[in-house]
């Protein structure tokens, strides 16, 4: 009986790291960032935003960052590496079987992609007259929910 309720454990931790894996990906596609410049109301044309103040943004996605640094190099490539540290290490986790050290690297990197995505969220709210970068804010609700999650399945149960 006790081997049934650990495997289900087991099978909904996977299923939840899997559709969690699936959310961060699906965030890669909304905009993150917002590249802001002066401009007119009349040249800030789609898919430009008009931000007010005589601005204009590009929202920037993930995946558009790291193609547009994919040709380049520098400190600009760091800055969207977080979001790849919850991918590593749950796949680390999946194929390392189910060690405390790979637990809470696990626990680690959803906690930095939380910090860091909503700390681009909230400085797009702020610092750009409103603007609505879904993609961070996705991600942030997702591994703050992962994290939740994984923490009230109690604290390592062995898969």
């Amino acid at each position: 009986m006790k081997s049934v309720s650990i495997s289900r454990i087991s099978i909904s931790k996977t299923i939840g790291r899997l559709a969690a894996l699936g959310l961060l990906l699906l965030s890669s596609l909304g905009p993150w960032f917002a590249d802001t410049h002066p401009a007119t109301e009349a040249t800030c044309t789609a898919p430009l935003v008009w931000v007010g103040n005589g601005h204009c943004a590009c929202l920037v996605s993930l995946i558009k960052h790291y193609r547009q640094v994919s040709t380049g190099s520098g400190f600009v490539w760091w800055l969207g590496l977080p979001p790849l540290l919850p991918i590593l290490f749950t796949l680390l986790l999946f194929l390392g079987g189910n060690h405390r050290f790979l637990w809470y690297s696990h626990l680690t990197g959803w906690f930095l992609v939380a910090v860091y995505s909503l700390f681009w969220f909230f400085i797009g709210r702020a610092g750009n007259q409103g603007l609505f970068l879904w993609g961070a804010g996705l991600c942030g609700i997702v591994a703050v929910s992962l994290l939740a999650w994984e923490i009230r399945t109690g604290i390592h149960q062995p898969d």
